[in-house]
C-alpha cells in the first residue's frame, strides 16, 4: 500500500510538472517592447471577467536590478525580478497580456514563461512645461504613459524663455513675473504677418506638488530629471530679476510671447549670476533627488558677452580668447557646486563647444553627431537626436493632405524612429559611454494633453524598444503588429488619443 501511495504520488507529481513546462509553441502574444525571450507551455491562467488575475511576485538578487521572469504555466501569474522595479516592469507586460486576450474575447491567459530585462539602464522621455503650462494631473498622465511602455526615467523642462515653472523661494519673482506671458503667438512662428491671441498664458508648480510629482513617478520606479536652462533661455528669469543681465537692470526684458532663440542671456561676468544659480539649484536640489541635474547649455547667443563690459572683464582675468569659453566656465562652475552636492550634470550637446569635464553627461540631440564626439572623448552620452526623437515633428510627409494639426516642421515617421542605432560610429570602449536613449516632446506648438497623446502615441513606443531590446528588435513591419496587438488595446482602455498615421500606411 505504501508502495502504491508512493507511486501514486509520482504520477501526480509528474502530471503537473508537465502540465506547467510541456514543451507548447509560443503563443499569439505581441509585447512592446520586444522581450528578450518568451516560450510556450503549461495550461496558462483564467481570466474572469472584469477582475485582474492575481500575482505572485518575488525577489531574486540573482537577477539583474530591472530583469524579470514572467510565468502563467502553472494556472498562477508568477513575476520574478531582481527588484521591486523589475516587478513592475513585469507587471506592465501582464497588462499588455491581459488587454489582448480580452480584445479576442478570450478567457484565458495562455502559458507562457518571459525573460527579460533592458538593454538600457536609462531610457527617457521629457515633456516642455514651458512653452505650454500642463497640470500636475496631467504631469501624472505622462507619466503613467511613459511607465506603460517600460521608461524609467522623466526628464521635466521646467524653465525657458516661455515661462519659468519651478516655485524658487528665495526668488520669489521667478513665478511672479516669469511664469506669466502676456500673450501667445498664432499659427507657425515662420510666419511673415505675426499675429497674437492676446491671452495671458501661465503657470507653476509650487515645491510641495514637485514633491508630489517626484512621489509618484517614484512608486511606477521613475527617476524625475528636473531641467533649469542656463546660460540661455533666460528670458523668463531675466524679466524677473533683469539685473543678471547684460543690459542691466533697467532694460525692460520681456518673458517671450513667441518661439525661437533669443540673445537675452544670463551675464556670465557678474558675479551675481553665480549666486542666482547657486542659490535656484540649491532649491531644486531639495525637492529632486535624482542623481543627475539637467542645466541645459543649449542655444545661449554670445553677442551679448561681446559687448558686456563684465563679461569681458572676465574673459580678460581668465585667459579667455573665445566667449565660448565663458559658457565653460559657468557649465563647470555649476558642476563642481552640485559635485559638492553628490549630484551630476546632464546638458544639451553644445556644453561640449567652450569643453565640458569628463564628468559631465551630454544629451546629443542635434543628430547622434554630438553624442558620438563626446563618447570618443570619454563623456557618458544620452542619445535623443531629433533626427529620431524628437516627437514635436510632424509624422507624415504631406502634414496638410493627412489633416495633421500644426507642428514646429520636418518629418518623423514612426518608421524613423525604430530605425535609430545608438552605437553607430562607436568602437567597443566607445559603446561603453553610451548610458540611455530619450525622446523629446516639446510644445511650442502643442497646448493641450490630447494633442500630445497624439504627438507622442505610438512613436514613443518605437523610443521603448530601442532603449529596452535593441538587438532583441523585430522588424519594423513585425513591430507595427505588435504594437496593433499588445499596446493598442491598452490605450484604448485608457482613452488614449494615439495617431493613427502608421497604422493606415501613411507616412
Amino acid at each position: 500500500m505504501k508502495h502504491f501511495t508512493l507511486s501514486l504520488l509520482a504520477i501526480c507529481a509528474a502530471a503537473v510538472f508537465a502540465s506547467c513546462n510541456g514543451d507548447k509553441p509560443t503563443p499569439d502574444l505581441s509585447i512592446v517592447p520586444n522581450p528578450v525571450s518568451m516560450q510556450g507551455g503549461g495550461r496558462g491562467v483564467a481570466l474572469g471577467e472584469g477582475v485582474e488575475p492575481a500575482v505572485k511576485t518575488r525577489i531574486n538578487k540573482k537577477l539583474a536590478t530591472e530583469e524579470y521572469v514572467l510565468d502563467t504555466r502553472c494556472g498562477k501569474v508568477k513575476i520574478t525580478a531582481g527588484s521591486e522595479a523589475g516587478i513592475f516592469w513585469g507587471r506592465q507586460t501582464l497588462l499588455q497580456i491581459v488587454s489582448q486576450v480580452r480584445a479576442k474575447g478570450e478567457n484565458r491567459i495562455p502559458g507562457v514563461l518571459i525573460k527579460d530585462k533592458p538593454a538600457f539602464a536609462y531610457r527617457g522621455a521629457h515633456l516642455d512645461c514651458s512653452r505650454h503650462f500642463f497640470t500636475v494631473d496631467e504631469v501624472k498622465q505622462y507619466i503613467d504613459l511613459i511607465a506603460l511602455h517600460k521608461i524609467n526615467v522623466f526628464h521635466w523642462h521646467l524653465t525657458d524663455d516661455q515661462g519659468w515653472r519651478a516655485e524658487i523661494k528665495a526668488y520669489p519673482r521667478l513665478t511672479e513675473v516669469g511664469s506669466v506671458r502676456s500673450e501667445t503667438i498664432i499659427g507657425h512662428q515662420r510666419n511673415k504677418d505675426k499675429q497674437f491671441d492676446g491671452t495671458p498664458h501661465g503657470g507653476f508648480y509650487t515645491q510641495d506638488e514637485m514633491r508630489d510629482v517626484v512621489k509618484y513617478a517614484a512608486e511606477r520606479h521613475i527617476t524625475v530629471i528636473p531641467e533649469i536652462e542656463m546660460p540661455g533661455h533666460a528670458s523668463a528669469a531675466l524679466a524677473s530679476y533683469p539685473e543678471l543681465g547684460c543690459r542691466g537692470a533697467d532694460y525692460p526684458y520681456m518673458v517671450q510671447t513667441q518661439w525661437g532663440i533669443f540673445p537675452e542671456v544670463l551675464c556670465a561676468g557678474n558675479p551675481e549670476t553665480v549666486v542666482f544659480l547657486e542659490k535656484v539649484l540649491d532649491e531644486i536640489c531639495d525637492i529632486f533627488p535624482s542623481e543627475y541635474i539637467h542645466i541645459g547649455g543649449d542655444e545661449a547667443p554670445r553677442s551679448e558677452w561681446e559687448k558686456c563690459p563684465k563679461c569681458q572683464a572676465l574673459m580678460k582675468e581668465k585667459g579667455y580668447t573665445r566667449e565660448a569659453e565663458l559658457q565653460s566656465y559657468l557649465i563647470t562652475t555649476v558642476e563642481n557646486y552640485l559635485a559638492e552636492k553628490g549630484r551630476k550634470i546632464i546638458g544639451w550637446d553644445e556644453i561640449l563647444e567652450g569643453g565640458v569635464s569628463q564628468n559631465a553627461t551630454v544629451m546629443s540631440w542635434r543628430g547622434a553627431k554630438g553624442g558620438i564626439a563626446a563618447a570618443k572623448m570619454g563623456n557618458d552620452v544620452i542619445m535623443t537626436p531629433n533626427s529620431h526623437f524628437y516627437l514635436d515633428y510632424y509624422q507624415t510627409a504631406d502634414p496638410v493632405a493627412n489633416g495633421e494639426p500644426l507642428a514646429i516642421g520636418r518629418h518623423l515617421p514612426l518608421s524613423k524612429c525604430y530605425s535609430f542605432e545608438p552605437f553607430d560610429q562607436l568602437d567597443e570602449n566607445e559603446k561603453a559611454h553610451i548610458k540611455g536613449i530619450q525622446a523629446n516632446m516639446w510644445t511650442e506648438y502643442v497646448a493641450t494633453f490630447d494633442h500630445i497623446q497624439h504627438m507622442v502615441l505610438p512613436r514613443i513606443a518605437a523610443l521603448a524598444e530601442v532603449a529596452w531590446s535593441n538587438e532583441n528588435r523585430t522588424s519594423y513591419e513585425v513591430f507595427l503588429k505588435r504594437i496593433e496587438a499588445g499596446l493598442l488595446p491598452v490605450y484604448e482602455s485608457r482613452g488614449y488619443n494615439w495617431s493613427t498615421y502608421a497604422f493606415d500606411g501613411i507616412e
